[in-house]
C-alpha cells in the first residue's frame, strides 16, 4: 500500500533537496575559489620572479670571496699549517677594475680609451703556493714568469727577466721583477712581486701592453708597492675543563667546632 502524498511530507522532500542543491552549490564554489588561489599564487610568484633583476656573470665573479674586496684590497693566504700567511695588494679606486671570468681569471684595470680598444687594460695575476718553499722567493719568481706564463692559460710563451731587485715586505724576503712577454703580434711588459713565508711562496704580477708603457707602469708600481705581508694570529686551542674540577682549588673546610674551653 502506497504512502500517500500528504502535504506536509510534500514539503519535507522540497526542503530535502533545496538544502542537498545548497549543500552541492557552497562545495563547488570552495573548490572554484580554492583553484583560482591556486592559479592566482602561481601567477604572482611568476610575476615576482620575472621582476627580480638577476645577477650578471660579472657581478658574480667580483663577489667571490677569492678575489678583491669592494675597497679594491686583494688577500692571498697560505694555511699549509698554522699560522697563516697572507700576502695584501691595494688596486686603485679609479677606474672600476673587473674580474675576468675565464682562467686564471686576472683583475683587468681598463685605460683611457678602453671603451674603443679593448685591450688597452692592465691585467693582474695572482699566484698561489709558488714552488720552491722559503725562503728561494727569486726562484719562485722565475717560476711564477717562466713556468706559469708558458702555458696556454696565460701568454703560452715564458716571461724575459729584465731585472730584478731583491727587498724585503714587512721583513720577510721579496723580489721585484720587471719583465716583457711576447704574445702574438703585441710585446708586452709588466712587474711583479713575489714573497716568501715560513708555509712557501706567493705573489701577484702586473701586465700591460708595451704600447701602453707611459700610463700603464706608474699603476702596476703603485700596486706592487702596496703589497703587504703579515702572519695572521692562529685560532686559539680550546682547552676542555672538567666541571667537577675547581682550577683554583677549594677553600679549606672549617675545622669541627670543639666544646673544650681553651
Amino acid at each position: 500500500m502506497s504512502t500517500p502524498f500528504t502535504p506536509t511530507r510534500i514539503a519535507t522532500w522540497l526542503w530535502t533537496l533545496a538544502a542537498a542543491f545548497l549543500i552541492l552549490t557552497v562545495c563547488t564554489a570552495e573548490a572554484q575559489n580554492s583553484s583560482d588561489q591556486s592559479l592566482g599564487a602561481v601567477a604572482r610568484q611568476t610575476r615576482k620572479d620575472r621582476a627580480t633583476p638577476h645577477a650578471t656573470p660579472r657581478q658574480l665573479v667580483n663577489e667571490e670571496e677569492d678575489g678583491p674586496d669592494t675597497t679594491g684590497v686583494w688577500r692571498i693566504q697560505l694555511c699549509s699549517h698554522t699560522p697563516c700567511y697572507e700576502l695584501v695588494i691595494t688596486l686603485p679606486k679609479h677606474p672600476k677594475w673587473t674580474r675576468a671570468a675565464a682562467e686564471p681569471r686576472p683583475v683587468l684595470i681598463p685605460l683611457a680609451g678602453a671603451s674603443e680598444d679593448a685591450n688597452r687594460v692592465i691585467r693582474i695575476y695572482p699566484a698561489h703556493s709558488l714552488e720552491p718553499g722559503f725562503p728561494l722567493a727569486e726562484m719562485a719568481a722565475k717560476t711564477l714568469l717562466r713556468v706559469w706564463f708558458a702555458r696556454p692559460e696565460y701568454f703560452g710563451n715564458p716571461a724575459r727577466i729584465e731585472s730584478s731587485e731583491h727587498t724585503t715586505v714587512d721583513n720577510l724576503l721579496a723580489v721585484i721583477s720587471h719583465f716583457t712577454v711576447p704574445s702574438g703580434a703585441a710585446k708586452l711588459r709588466g712587474v711583479s712581486v713575489v714573497t716568501g713565508s715560513p708555509n712557501g711562496n706567493y705573489g701577484f704580477a702586473c701586465v700591460f701592453r708595451e704600447q701602453d708603457s707611459a700610463e700603464a707602469t706608474s699603476i702596476c708600481e703603485a700596486i706592487v708597492a702596496s703589497a703587504r705581508n703579515q702572519v695572521l694570529e692562529p685560532a686559539i686551542p680550546r682547552k676542555y675543563v672538567d666541571p667537577n674540577d675547581d682550577p683554583e682549588g677549594d677553600p679549606p673546610a672549617d675545622p669541627p667546632e670543639s666544646d673544650d674551653p681553651e
